[in-house]
């Protein structure tokens, strides 16, 4: 297979393209992050000018990627399951949750905007 796979979105990360999926893939394999850089991708993927050395870039980006989690992972303690079960959460079930001050529907009019403005992406 030569065509390229574009993966992202929250269906996979980049390291996760990197280690699993382009190695295992003779095409050209690209994580984008979002929909709207798909685009750019897929221009750079079909520009005569900009193919070749967009997919060196790539290829060149996940070998370190794969570098540098086969380091991490090298060096990651794993707990035996006696060891995580008694580091678990330790939740009161007990008592019943707070009531909330308002029941139902809340409608905020006239509410400034200006606030939420940073919250959104």
């Amino acid at each position: 297979m030569t065509t390229p796979l574009l993966i992202g979105g929250a269906t996979t990360s980049r390291v996760h393209t990197a280690v699993k999926i382009s190695p295992n893939y003779s095409g050209p394999t690209v994580h984008v992050l979002d929909a709207s850089r798909a685009v750019g991708v897929a221009t750079s993927l079909i520009s005569k000018q900009l193919r070749e050395e967009f997919v060196r870039d790539v290829a060149a980006d996940y070998e370190k990627v794969r570098v540098i989690r086969a380091q991490q992972v090298g060096s990651l303690k794993i707990a035996t399951l006696e060891e995580a079960r008694a580091n678990r959460a330790k939740l009161n079930y007990t008592s019943a949750p707070p009531k909330p001050t308002q029941l139902g529907l809340t409608v905020l009019r006239n509410y400034p905007l200006k606030p939420l403005v940073e919250r959104i992406d």
